[in-house]
Order: C-alpha cells, then structure tokens, then sequence
C-alpha cells in the first residue's frame, strides 16, 4: 500500500496534537510536585506491534509496550483496559526504576462491515470482534512508592526492595471498571496515597485521552491508513538516522570511558565503557568492559532500545525534523552488554540512582563520537543534583519529603555555548515560591556557580549555588551528586568544567561538608545547606574565545576577572572592566601545554 504524503503528514500532525494535549492534560491535574512542578512524566504512542509512533521529549520510551504484551496477549484484551507496571526487572529495562509507574492502553476499532455481518441478534453471524490498532503509554515519577525511605529513592538502598512497591504488568482496569482490590494495596504502601491517587488518576485520564484521540484517527482514516501512517513515518526516521551516523562515524573502533564517582557505599569509582564500532554498514556497541555492579543504587539497565534512543537523540539535535519514533531504535545493529555490570545489574541490584550510569553513559558516548568525529562533538555535562529533606511528626504520623532537583551547567557545543543551569531536557527546578508554601524551608540563595563551566573556545555551562534555611525543628537529609571526583570533561582543547559540593553550616563553627551520595544526615531547625552543582566542559581552546566575549562572560557573572586571566588569557581591569590588550596579547602569546582531545580535569591524577 503506497500512502500519499498528504494524507501521513495529516495523521503525523493528529499524533504530534494528541501527544500535547495528553501533556496539558497531565500538568492540569496532576497532585504532586515531581509531576506538576518538575515535569517528571511522559507520554507516548504505539502502534498494535508495541512499536513507539510519537513522543515529545524523552530517554525512555523503548519496550514500553512489551511487558504488557508478554503477560496479556492481544486477543484476550478488551475495550476499556488499562495496564500499570513499574519495575525495571519484570520488565527487561523497559522502565528504569521503581518511581516511575507507567499505565498502559489498548486502543480499539471495529473492522468494517464487509457486508456479511448481521446487526446483533438477527443473524447467525456476529458482529466483528474489535481490534486492537495501537496502544497510548503514560508514566510519572511518583512521589512516594514505600520502602525504606519517605521518598522511595534513597541513597542507602542495596537492592530493589528497598526502593518501594514492585508492580508488575497487572489489569488495573478491565473493560472500563477499575480494580479496587489491586489499587487499594498500592495506595496502601505510600506514605502520600493523596498524592499517588491523584498522579495515578491524571495519568490514567491521559491515557484515555490519547486512546479517543487515536480511535479518531482510525476513524477518519481508517486503521490500515493508520498503521501504512505509522509504517511511513518510522521507515523514515530509521533510513534517515541510520545514514546520519553512518556519515558521522568511519570504519574504525573508537573507544572511551566515563565514571560515576561512587555508589556510596564503596568509596571507589565505577567505570561505564564504551567501544563504538563500524565494519561497512554495520554498527555495533559494546558495553561489555564497564565495571562490575555497584552495591549502591547506582546502577541501570542499558537495554538496545535506550543506546539507540541515545545516539537517535543526539542525531535530533543534528536534524530537528527527525521523528521521535521506532525508526531511532534501529540505527544500532547490536548492543553488547555483560551480566552483572553497572549497566546490565542482576536482580536484585537497586536502581533508584541509575541517572549516575545513564548520564556518564550519555557521556562516554559523546566520547566515542568525538573520536569518531576529530573533536566535532559536544563536551561532557554533569549528574543533575537531587537533594530530600524528610521529616515525621511524630505526634501525627505525617511525613513531609522536600525532594528538589538542582539544576546544572551542560557541555559546550561546537558551535555555541553550554546552556546554563539547566535540570534535565525539558524537566524544571521548582520555584522558589513554591517550595517555600508547600515544605517547611526558605530558599536564601539562588545564583550561577561563577566560573563552574569549562574554560573553551565555547564555554562550558554553568552549574547553580542553591541555599536552603530548615524551618522544621528536625530533618533528615539525602544527597545525589556526582561528578566531584570525575569532573565532566572538556574535548577539543576545551577544559573540564568544575565540580560541585554540598555543605551544611557554611563559613560557621558548624560547617561540615556531606558525602556527594549520602543519607540520614541529621538537620535541625535553622541549618543552612548550600548545594553548588557542577559545570559542563569547554569545546575548543579557550585562548580563541574574543576577548570581548570573555568581558561580557565577566560582566554576566558567568566568569570572574581572575577566571578570565587564568582560564581565557584575558586581562581586565577590574574598577572599569575594560581589556588590557597589551597584557592580553601577552598571556595568550606565552609558550604553554600541547593541546588535546580531551581535559579529564581532576581525573586525571585518578585514571
């Protein structure tokens, strides 16, 4: 069937419309903050095989569809179902960790009359039984899941039970009536079953959402159009990306290596290994060499379908008008993992910290692609940083859980800039109104991390300072931050960004600085925790960044007068902030080190 490109750019554009009004949908009605302030979700379509059609920003998505089909086949689903599922091990990666609870639905159209069936009750033959056409993903981090921790996540976990309530692929509705009996068990072992009800309930709607949205398509349409629709738009993407990384990358192996700093319970390093290979037109990446898997919840499950979805997002950046779709899962023709390492634990490994793995694993492959490239790749950025602040009144039994994402600086780019204090693609820091109305702090402080980027011909992002005041009369405090032992590197001639620290009490007889992976750390009324987060790599030599773009770095408060002199070679004065050529020419003029691809920073001494 050859599909006129009229008619799939009218059905790409009905995908592209139901995907945001399912996200208006969710920011509309979701309770908690993680979902309606951080914009921790996603949603997703998916045609009858499972495959991903459309979504908007995303690095999970992949096999979504998969567990529940494992479990329940097609032909036993119904009209009005819905799947919920959670766990990253029944599900083969296909969801990361335990917060992230994921509904599933079937979406359903009648086959048309062909002219043999008899309405119901006058004939022998029946009507046609519905089929299945596609099927509409949600899932959101959930606020509180059980466990060991108010939060779910915590630092302290060593393995999966720990970090909240395991569900596997389950009918949580059936023909449009809810199961009470399972739904009550969940809601049972939060410590916010408010907040878990009301995120349940917003993703549910969604999800009904995008099933009439889909159904209207298939209606307009007509459900093979819809899916030769689906077949077009993924055959696109995929021949697409598979060419752009093939241009990008020449025959040859190219091999790199990042690390988390810890898992916070080891005290050492946990390596991610890459080796990035292209014989003719296959491509392959084995991941095989990293390290063993961490005792700490650092670890994650780097299925094929994310390392695809990794480069496939990086091959977005290149080319805006590529689809977020299946096609980006195929560009990859083998992914070569080894069980038992950070990146393929065994169960019951917890996961709750993987973004330490996921990240540097984005990292590394930034290594291996400027490898590729000669340098034409972006530098490395940092862990976003996630701090909890739980306290219990004893007298009530109620929690309160204080859990902020702190954002930080990226890697610079080729051509232009890291971005600056930035918390993961498309999600949010929370204002500091709200913070301050919903949980017992005050935000005293809130400005760039002054000379936390990496010196380059581009600039690498800078990360944030963040001060926050305990107002309860106890609290207990649990830190997520990496990249202080292996600050994010910079390519190119580019230097490594800075790393960040977390300190309680500081400049006071009670400072104390805190382990960058810690937990019940014990706070009380009045103390002040600082949260500095670090800064992304430069690109290129920084002695070829204008000197005046160095000035205005200055004035901005991205770079101090003795950054520039050190970092850029750049003089100023510092009463009128104008540039002393003559001494400017001087330092850059100055014999100094050869140049290399990459400047591991404080790695170095540690490799």
């Amino acid at each position: 069937m050859t599909l006129d490109p009229i008619t799939r750019e009218l059905i790409a554009g009905a995908l592209r419309a139901a995907i945001h009004e399912m996200e208006t949908l969710v920011d509309r009605t979701a309770m908690s903050a993680m979902i309606k302030e951080k914009k921790d979700y996603f949603v997703g379509l998916y045609d009858a095989l499972g495959r991903m059609v459309d979504a908007q920003i995303s690095f999970t998505g992949p096999g979504l569809v998969a567990p529940v089909l494992k479990a329940y086949p097609v032909a036993e689903m119904r009209p009005g179902d819905m799947f919920w599922f959670n766990d990253p091990y029944f599900t083969d990666g296909a969801i990361q960790h335990l917060g992230d609870m994921v509904f599933l639905t079937p979406v359903f159209a009648r086959a048309p009359d062909d002219g043999n069936a008899s309405p119901p009750g006058t004939g022998d033959v029946p009507p046609p039984s519905p089929s299945v056409v596609a099927f509409v993903a949600c899932f959101g981090h959930f606020r509180d899941l059980g466990g060991a921790r108010a939060g779910s996540i915590s630092p302290g976990a060593t393995e999966i039970f720990h970090e909240g309530t395991r569900v596997p692929p389950i009918r949580i509705m059936r023909a449009g009536e809810m199961n009470q009996e399972a739904y009550r068990v969940i809601l049972a072992n939060s410590r916010f079953p408010a907040d878990l009800e009301g995120d349940s309930r917003a993703l549910m709607a969604a999800c009904r959402l995008g099933e009439r949205r889909m159904e209207e398509v298939a209606a307009r349409f007509g459900a093979a159009t819809m899916q030769q629709a689906f077949d077009d738009l993924i055959a696109r993407t995929g021949t697409t990306a598979r060419m752009m990384l093939r241009a990008l990358v020449p025959e040859g192996s190219y091999h790199f290596w990042d690390a988390a700093d810890g898992d916070g319970f080891t005290g050492r390093p946990y390596r991610i290994d890459i080796r990035l290979t292209r014989e003719g037109e296959r491509v392959t990446v084995d991941l095989s060499g990293s390290d063993e898997q961490a005792r700490g919840p650092i670890n994650f499950l780097a299925t094929p379908g994310f390392v695809n979805l990794l480069f496939g997002r990086y091959l977005m950046a290149l080319d805006p008008t590529l689809g977020l779709n299946e096609g980006l899962f195929t560009i990859i023709d083998e992914v070569i993992t080894r069980p038992g390492t950070v990146v393929h634990p065994r169960f019951p490994a917890a996961t709750g910290l993987r973004s330490h793995v996921r990240l540097r694993l984005g990292s590394a492959m930034l290594g291996a692609l400027n490898l590729a490239t000669g340098g034409q790749a972006p530098a490395a950025s940092p862990v976003y940083v996630l701090y909890t602040l739980r306290t219990l009144d004893a007298a009530t039994g109620t929690f309160d859980v204080c859990s902020e994402g702190v954002g930080a600086g990226l890697g610079a780019r080729p051509f232009a800039d890291g971005v600056d204090a930035i918390y993961f693609v498309a999600q949010r820091n929370f204002p500091i109104e709200f913070i301050e109305r919903e949980h017992a702090v005050r935000v005293e402080r809130f400005e760039l991390a002054v000379d936390s980027g990496g010196p380059g011909r581009w600039r690498g992002g800078c990360g944030v300072t963040r001060e926050v005041r305990v107002l309860a009369n106890r609290a207990v405090l649990s830190t997520r931050l990496d990249n202080v032992v292996y600050p994010c590197w910079g390519v190119n001639g580019g230097r490594a960004g800075r790393t960040g620290e977390v300190v309680v009490n500081p400049g006071t007889e009670g400072e104390r600085r805190i382990p960058p992976i810690a937990d019940d750390i014990e706070l009380h009324r009045d103390d002040l925790v600082r949260i500095t987060t670090g800064g992304g790599g430069g690109w290129g030599d920084p002695f070829e960044r204008e000197p005046e773009r160095v000035r205005l770095d200055v004035l901005r408060r991205f770079v101090t007068v003795a950054g520039a002199r050190a970092g850029y070679g750049v003089c100023l004065d510092p009463a009128t902030m104008a540039i002393d050529h003559a001494e400017t020419d001087r330092l850059r003029s100055a014999p100094r080190p050869a140049i290399e691809m990459f400047d591991r920073g404080l790695a170095t001494a540690r490799a």
